[in-house]
């Protein structure tokens, strides 16, 4: 009976593990099937995002163009930003703390001072304009370089607008921000009179507001400031430019040159002014 049996078990065995088998494949497919129409579903949900998302982005042709110039707005208030950083590069040495009123390039508590009575509109001054800067750069603080204006009536009204814009950005951007606008009206200007074609331009290029910048001018804010520049001048019998005062500081003392003065000749007197500081001192010591 026993032998009967055996065949009869591995029989009943060998069809669970087919039952087995056939749930097991079974599960799994519905697993599989499960599993991929989840992935699909999310899929499709994501495409639906996506679509959305595109179609927002849709511009009309206006939408488009103001875009465009916006973009076009931005980057061309970038490139001003860059070039008006480049050129306040140029003045290193501009501080702005200076006495009020005053506009100077160079250590302010320097011993020696180059007092330029200066036409924006003079073409002998723009040629001139770059020698005293390269003196106070190569001073190591011992000089330094005021502005005074001196607008000859043969180049009004051009030059005392000019010199009265000037000191409007002066008012609204500082003493670096002054230097960068005379630069840029000798750059600019035809000369003898005949002015900047575009003034408001070279103001907005030193960072200023062109409104209140024209309203300083018109109101002629500075009226009185240049007029005590020519007064001062002419007190001194100036009657062109430039006219530079070298003035020594810890004496007093002073000697006016006339014209465009190379390097050389303001340098030559100011060693002058120190041997005969020297000497007297020596002189002083010995009595």
């Amino acid at each position: 009976m026993a032998t009967e049996k055996k065949p009869t078990n591995l029989m009943n065995v060998f069809i669970c593990l087919i039952l087995t088998f056939l749930v097991a494949i079974i599960g799994f497919s519905m697993y599989l099937t499960i599993t991929t129409t989840s992935n699909l579903s999310s899929e499709i949900s994501n495409l639906r995002g996506e679509v959305k998302e595109t179609a927002k982005a849709q511009l009309t042709p206006q939408q488009f163009q103001s875009a465009v110039a916006e973009s076009l707005e931005a980057l061309a208030e970038k490139k001003q930003q860059e070039n008006l950083e480049a050129k306040l590069a140029q003045y290193p040495l501009a501080s702005e703390d200076v006495p009020e009123g005053k506009s100077i390039y160079g250590n302010i508590n320097a011993r020696f001072t180059m007092v330029e009575f200066s036409d924006l509109e003079c073409p002998f001054c723009k040629r001139f304009h770059d020698t005293p800067k390269k003196i106070v750069e190569a001073s190591k603080g011992m000089v330094n370089w005021q502005w005074k204006h001196l607008p000859l009536d043969f180049h009004n009204p051009a030059a005392k607008r000019q010199s009265i814009a000037a000191e409007c950005v002066r008012e609204q951007k500082g003493n670096k921000a002054f230097w960068v606008f005379l630069d840029d009206v000798f750059n600019k200007s035809r000369g003898n009179g005949q002015g900047v074609e575009d003034l408001a331009s070279l103001v907005a290029g030193v960072g200023a507001n062109v409104t209140e910048a024209q309203k300083c001018i018109s109101n002629g804010s500075y009226n009185d400031k240049i007029a005590e520049d020519i007064k001062q001048a002419t007190n001194n019998g100036i009657n062109g430019t430039p006219a530079t005062f070298i003035v020594d500081n810890s004496t007093g003392r002073t000697q006016l040159l006339g014209g465009a003065q190379p390097p050389q000749a303001i340098m030559a007197v100011i060693k002058r002014m120190i041997a005969e500081q020297e000497e007297q001192d020596a002189t002083e010591a010995s009595e």
